[in-house]
C-alpha cells in the first residue's frame, strides 16, 4: 500500500526537527522516534540528503549542529586568560597514577596544555577530543586513550553509542567536563549526544570536575546537563558572590576558585 505523500512530507519534516534539536542521530534511534523501519529511515534520510536539508554520515546523520556550530579553533581564541586560570587549578588535582578524561571543551585542552608543564609521573588519559591527541601524545610517560565514535569534524570530537559504549568501560580517577552554559537551574549543553557521553563519564569517575570560565554565566543551551546539587566540584574563575549575585548557591568547598 502507498503511503499518502503528505505522510511522508510530514514524517521527513519531524526527522528534520530531530536532528536539528539533538545534532546528531543513529538509525537505530531514528526508526525509534518515527516508528519506521530501517529502509524507510534510510529512503527519507537519501531524499533529505538530496534536498541538501541534512548531512549524511556512517550510520546516522547531523543536523545544522555540526555546520554551524562555532569551531573548535575559534572558540580556542576565547577567553584564553581564564581558561588558563582553569588550567593550573585542574592540574593541581592531578596525582601520580591518575586516570583522568578530558572532554570536548577548550578549557580540556587549556588543561592539556598544562599538563605539558607540570606532568604528575604514569598518567593514563582518556578523551573523546581530537584537538588534544597532539599535546597528549607528546607527553613523556602517559598513556593516551581515545573513545570511538562518529565525527563531528568542526568540533573535533567523536560522540554517539560507540563514545558512550567505550566510556562505560574505562576506570577514570578524575574528569574534567564543560558546559555551555550555567544557571539557577544548573548546568546546560549544546546537544544530547554530548551529554549521554557525560552522564557515562560521570558514571565511571571517582571524581567530576566541571570546568566554566565566567562567560558560561547566565547562558543556557537545548539541553540541561545536572542541576547543582550534583556538582562537585565546580573549578571556574568566578568566585562565590558573583555566583550568588546570579542566584547560585553552592555547598561549601564546592567552588575551586582560579584566580590570577
Amino acid at each position: 500500500m502507498r503511503v499518502p505523500r503528505q505522510v511522508v512530507e510530514a514524517r521527513r519534516s519531524r526527522l528534520t526537527e530531530l536532528l536539528l534539536e539533538r545534532g546528531y542521530l543513529p538509525i537505530s534511534e531514528l526508526c525509534e522516534e518515527l516508528d519506521v523501519s530501517e529502509a524507510t529511515a534510510r529512503r527519507d534520510l537519501s531524499a533529505l540528503e538530496s534536498e541538501e536539508r541534512i548531512t549524511r554520515t556512517y550510520g546516522g546523520a547531523l543536523g545544522e549542529f555540526n555546520a554551524t556550530f562555532t569551531s573548535f579553533r575559534e572558540r580556542l581564541r576565547e577567553g584564553t586568560e581564564a581558561k588558563g586560570l582553569i588550567a593550573r587549578t585542574a592540574v593541581s588535582l592531578i596525582k601520580p597514577g591518575m586516570s583522568v578524561y578530558l572532554d570536548a571543551g577548550t578549557t580540556a585542552f587549556a588543561i592539556a596544555q598544562e599538563l605539558r608543564r607540570h606532568l604528575p609521573e604514569r598518567l593514563t588519559l582518556i578523551t573523546n577530543n581530537l584537538a588534544l591527541l597532539e599535546t597528549l601524545g607528546s607527553l613523556p610517560g602517559a598513556k593516551t586513550i581515545l573513545l570511538g565514535g562518529q565525527l563531528l569534524e568542526r568540533q573535533s570530537v567523536l560522540l554517539g553509542n560507540e563514545a558512550v559504549k567505550a566510556a562505560s568501560a574505562q576506570e577514570i580517577n578524575i574528569a574534567f567536563l564543560s558546559a555551555q552554559g550555567m544557571t539557577e537551574q544548573g548546568l546546560w549543553n549544546s546537544q544530547r549526544d554530548i551529554i549521554s557521553l557525560q552522564k557515562a563519564v560521570i558514571k565511571r569517575a571517582a571524581r567530576s570536575c566541571f570546568c566554566l570560565d565566567r562567560s558560561k554565566l547566565g547562558r543556557t543551551a537545548p539541553e540541561h546537563l545536572t542541576s547543582w546539587p550534583k556538582v562537585a566540584p565546580l573549578v571556574s574563575d568566578l568566585s562565590l558572590p558573583e555566583l550568588r549575585q546570579s542566584g547560585i548557591t553552592l555547598k561549601p568547598g564546592v567552588l575551586l576558585h582560579s584566580q590570577p
